[in-house]
């Protein structure tokens, strides 16, 4: 398996089989093959996690291409000849042979689960331990109880997990990779959401670096490296 980071909260996952696309938004994209079966993932309408760019990915393949899409992603620019599977919060699919799992966000739209190949992994979204300073407490603590909420209908093992490391959040950045971690066992997080600030991934790894098997150090955009 091969993952590529595309900037932000992208990434593009290759396995023997399938091309796993994960909210991708801009930015240069070449596909490695054109015969394998593509998903689509957008975990939410927010304008860094979903845009219409994705539908002409579609075009021209010889492999078939699913768009797999929280259900508050309004329908309106998706062409007619796209092949669309919705999901809500808390639902389960089979979709190409793979089965798709979701949780509900903290903030908008749906986490994925997805197991592959024999692999499980965990695609967050915007579903973290949002800790802003210039909120209540009482909004703070409600965002953590519906955080670990969440984390408790995952799997107790995940192979791959993308979770967001937000430095807006200041000191409180890691909270929802922490969270994780203490709950379930990770062999591979990979940070995203950092809005290209890179200095958040060595610190936490070094916070993480006894927690879970494997913390990835992005440094630039693309960057590709092997899973197992």
């Amino acid at each position: 398996m091969i993952c590529t980071y595309l900037g932000h909260s992208a990434f593009l996952l290759e396995t023997e089989k399938y091309l796993l696309l994960f909210d991708y938004t801009k930015g240069e994209l070449t596909l490695p093959s054109d015969e394998k079966t593509l998903l689509v993932f957008a975990s939410h309408r927010h304008g860094d996690h979903y845009s219409p760019i994705i539908f002409p990915l579609a075009e021209n393949r010889k492999g078939h291409t699913v768009f797999v899409l929280s259900t508050d992603i309004s329908s309106e620019n998706v062409p007619y000849t796209c092949t669309i599977n919705p999901m809500g919060p808390y639902e389960e699919d089979i979709v190409e042979g793979l089965v798709i799992k979701t949780l509900k966000s903290t903030d908008e739209g749906v986490a994925f689960i997805v197991e592959v190949e024999g692999k499980v992994i965990y695609f967050a979204g915007d579903l973290n331990h949002w800790h802003w300073d210039g909120e209540s407490d009482e909004y703070n603590e409600a965002m953590a109880i519906a955080y670990h909420k969440e984390l408790d209908r995952l799997p107790a093992h995940l192979d791959l997990a993308f979770v967001p490391v937000d430095p807006r959040l200041g000191s409180a950045y890691s909270l929802g990779a922490k969270d994780l971690v203490e709950r379930v066992q990770v062999d591979m997080l990979v940070p995203m959401h950092a809005w290209d600030d890179y200095s958040v991934y060595p610190k936490i790894q070094a916070e993480l670096s006894t927690s879970v098997g494997e913390v990835v150090q992005l440094t630039q955009k693309p960057q590709s490296w092997r899973i197992g």
